[in-house]
C-alpha cells in the first residue's frame, strides 16, 4: 500500500454531522503533513492506545513532535522513515440539537391529589467532546469498521442513560416540590436544570460535555388529564358549597344515578352504600332510593327559587341549595313556629295576622299593644 504524505479531513459533505473520522490508511512516513482544521483535533493510536494529539494547524510529522508514538516504535530522527499508526480526526464543534424522548410513559403519583398518572417527556440537548483521548478510547471501538462516527450515533448510544435519568429527575422533582402535574408546564426550566445535572455526570465519564439540556414538554394522556381536572372541579365546588352542602349534593347525585338503573343495578347501588356507610345509613339511603322510584307527581317538589324538581320531603334544593321548607311565623305569645300565612297560633290560639286598629283601621303587628298610628290601646 502506498505511503501517505498528507493527512486531512474536511467532513463528509452532505451526510449527517460527523463526530469522529478514522483515516483509512495506517501507512505513514516521517515528513507527512498533517492538516487539522479549525474546531478539530487529530489523535494517533497504536496498539489500542491513544497517543499524541494535534490541534488546529499544519504539522509536519517528525520524531520530535510525536513523542508518545516515538517511544513505541523507536523512530530515527531525520529522513523519511515509514511507520504505521491509526489517525482519528475529532470534531470539537458543539452539536446543540440532539433529540431525546421517553419511548414509553412512566408512572408518577400526583402529590396534590394522590392518584397515579402516566407521564411522557421529550426535548433536546447539546454536547461536545471535551477529552478526545477518553472519548476515542471508550467509544470509537463501536465504529465496527465504519470510517465516520456521527452525532446521531452518540444520541442512540446514550438514549437509555438519558431516559432513565430524566424519569428519575422528573419524578423526584414532582414529589419533592409537591408539584401538581396540572402546573408542571410552568416549571420546565427547573426540570431541565435538574435533568442536566443528572445526565452530565454520565456523559463526562466518556469525555463528553453536556452544554445544554432542555425539556420541551412534560405531558399526561388525555384520560389522566381529565381525571385531574374533574378532581380540581370537585374541590372547587367543595370550597364553594362547604362540607355539609357538598356532601348532601354528592349523595343526591349518587342516589339519582342509582335510581336511573333498572333492577339489579339499583339493588347493587343500595348494597354498595350499605358496605361503605354502615347498615343504618344504607337503610336510610335505601328509603330514599325507593322514593326516587315512585311517580314524579308523588315524589317531587318544586324549589321555590329555581323551580327544579326535588325529592318529596327534601329540606334543601339539590340544584341550587335553597331551603325547601315553607317560611315559618313565630307566635308572639308562645313562640311556637307556624306556617307562613296562618292567622292563629296552632299552640295557643293567639292572632298571628296583622292587628287592625278599631279606631283608625291602621294595621299593626300581631303583638302590638298600642296602635302605631293613633296610639289607641289594645288592652281595653
Amino acid at each position: 500500500m502506498a505511503l501517505i504524505d498528507r493527512l486531512k479531513y474536511d467532513g463528509p459533505g452532505g451526510q449527517a454531522p460527523w463526530l469522529v473520522y478514522r483515516h483509512p490508511s495506517e501507512n505513514l512516513v516521517l515528513g507527512t503533513q498533517l492538516i487539522v482544521n479549525k474546531s478539530q483535533e487529530a489523535i494517533f493510536f497504536k496498539g489500542g492506545n491513544a497517543l499524541d494529539v494535534f490541534g488546529p494547524g499544519t504539522h509536519t510529522l517528525a520524531a520530535g513532535n510525536i513523542p508518545l508514538l516515538q517511544k513505541l516504535v523507536n523512530l530515527p530522527f531525520g529522513g523519511k522513515t515509514p511507520f504505521t499508526a491509526e489517525v482519528y480526526f475529532i470534531n470539537k464543534a458543539a452539536k446543540l440539537d440532539l433529540k431525546w424522548g421517553t419511548p414509553d410513559a412512566f408512572q408518577v403519583t400526583e402529590p396534590r391529589y394522590q392518584i397515579i398518572v402516566n407521564v411522557r417527556a421529550y426535548g433536546q440537548f447539546g454536547v461536545k467532546i471535551s477529552d478526545c483521548r477518553n472519548f476515542t478510547t471508550q467509544i470509537v471501538g463501536a465504529l465496527h469498521g465504519d470510517d465516520v462516527f456521527a452525532y446521531d450515533t452518540v444520541a442512540s448510544y446514550f438514549k437509555g442513560v438519558v431516559t432513565t435519568k430524566v424519569k428519575a429527575a422528573i419524578a423526584e422533582m414532582i414529589v419533592r416540590e409537591k408539584m401538581s402535574l396540572l402546573d408542571i408546564t410552568a416549571h420546565l426550566d427547573m426540570a431541565s436544570t435538574l435533568c442536566r445535572e443528572k445526565v452530565a455526570g454520565e456523559f463526562d465519564r466518556f469525555g463528553l460535555e453536556v452544554l445544554n439540556f432542555y425539556i420541551e414538554s412534560i405531558n399526561v394522556p388525555e384520560a389522566d388529564l381529565a381525571r385531574l381536572k374533574k378532581i380540581l372541579e370537585d374541590r372547587a365546588e367543595f370550597d364553594v358549597l362547604g362540607t355539609e352542602r357538598y356532601t348532601r349534593k354528592r349523595s343526591f347525585d349518587v342516589l339519582e344515578t342509582g335510581a336511573s338503573n333498572e333492577g339489579a343495578g339499583g339493588a347493587a347501588m343500595t348494597a354498595g352504600l350499605g358496605l361503605g356507610m354502615g347498615f343504618g345509613a344504607a337503610s336510610a339511603a335505601g328509603d330514599l332510593a325507593r322514593q326516587i322510584r315512585v311517580t314524579p307527581a308523588e315524589a317531587t317538589a318544586a324549589c321555590p327559587k329555581c323551580n327544579a324538581a326535588n325529592f318529596a320531603g327534601a329540606k334543601f334544593c339539590q340544584t341550587c341549595g335553597e331551603s325547601m321548607q315553607a317560611p315559618q311565623t313565630a307566635c308572639p305569645a308562645c313562640k311556637a313556629e307556624n306556617p307562613a300565612g296562618t292567622k292563629f297560633c296552632h299552640e295557643c290560639g293567639a292572632a298571628l295576622g296583622a292587628r287592625k286598629c278599631p279606631k283608625c283601621a291602621h294595621e299593626n303587628p300581631p303583638a302590638a299593644k298600642f296602635c302605631g298610628d293613633c296610639g289607641h290601646s289594645f288592652q281595653s
